[in-house]
């Protein structure tokens, strides 16, 4: 049996000090200090050494991605791969919570090891390796009564009274994003730090409609008192949105970041990446997740 301590704090503020991140506390409900995870060691790969860590790795809530629950701590599908790729590779990973602008920031700016789930597109791939391990796909949530009426993202921007809410810094698909761009030239926009703001600012009627994927929609909608209330357009059914664990370039060896990338790959050839889904939701939907061969 191997153990894998995993301190999660909630961050306000990193900087890097001595070689380490310092952060500054905000200790949910007093609580929230460190997981231990005891993880089975089936077949170890590789021995841990000083080239595989420690690696600081930036968490972010994000429905059955990454979620606090009360009574067991934090639970996920990211905390699930984290805990995966370092019983396989013998590195060692120290997660701590931030919100995802500041992750990008610190990402692009070489000051933060790690952080998971990540869309690649070209200017992130300057600064970031990306080891993918789901894709998705957004859909547009809006009241039923608004659905009956939208057969279409177009028929949504032709109606200038409707208002869209969305993450900052997050990316949508090919067919969202330039919608989401002419949306915001016209100033019916509203950006958020998180998806429960979003949800929270839908629920109080002050925007029309939010984008989401199935691996965060259940959650979100249960915690805001949104079930029965939305509607689930997918208006975008060929898109192919790759997430993965990003890896900065400047800080994490190279490696190091085979090791993981062997790991994530030997993880969905042997199943252990559908049966982490499978902890979360429908295996219909995970059918649809797993990265493309």
């Amino acid at each position: 049996m191997r153990y894998v301590i995993f301190h999660f704090v909630v961050c306000q503020e990193i900087a890097f000090c001595g070689g380490r991140y310092m952060t500054r506390y905000l200790i949910r409900n007093l609580v929230l200090a460190s997981i231990i995870s005891f993880i089975g060691l089936k077949q170890p790969v590789w021995a841990a050494d000083a080239n595989c860590g420690p690696f600081n790795v930036a968490m972010y809530e994000l429905g059955s991605l990454f979620y606090f629950d009360e009574a067991k701590g934090y639970l996920g599908i990211d905390k699930d791969i984290i805990e995966a790729v370092a019983s396989r590779t013998g590195c060692e990973f120290k997660p701590f919570l931030d919100s995802r602008v500041r992750i990008w920031t610190y990402l692009a700016d070489g000051t933060l090891d790690m952080s998971v789930s990540g869309i690649p597109n070209p200017e992130r791939e300057q600064f970031a390796r990306f080891i993918i391990y789901f894709q998705a796909r957004n859909y547009l949530l809006v009241r039923p009564e608004l659905a009956k009426r939208l057969n279409s993202l177009d028929a949504f921007f032709l109606d200038p009274k409707l208002r869209l809410a969305v993450v900052k810094s997050f990316k949508h698909g090919k067919n969202f994003d330039q919608w989401i761009d002419d949306l915001r030239a016209q100033g019916r926009v509203d950006e958020y730090p998180d998806i429960d703001a979003v949800a929270r600012i839908f629920r109080l009627g002050r925007v029309d409609g939010l984008l989401s994927m199935p691996v965060v929609w259940s959650s979100v909608i249960k915690r805001n008192q949104l079930e029965g209330k939305v509607s689930f357009l997918d208006f975008a059914p060929d898109d192919r949105i790759p997430h993965g664990l990003i890896l900065s370039r400047k800080r994490i060896p190279k490696e190091a970041a085979e090791r993981m990338r062997q790991a994530v790959s030997a993880m969905q050839e042997d199943g252990t990446l559908e049966k982490i889904f499978n902890r979360y939701l429908p295996a219909d939907i995970v059918k649809r997740m797993m990265p493309s061969q």
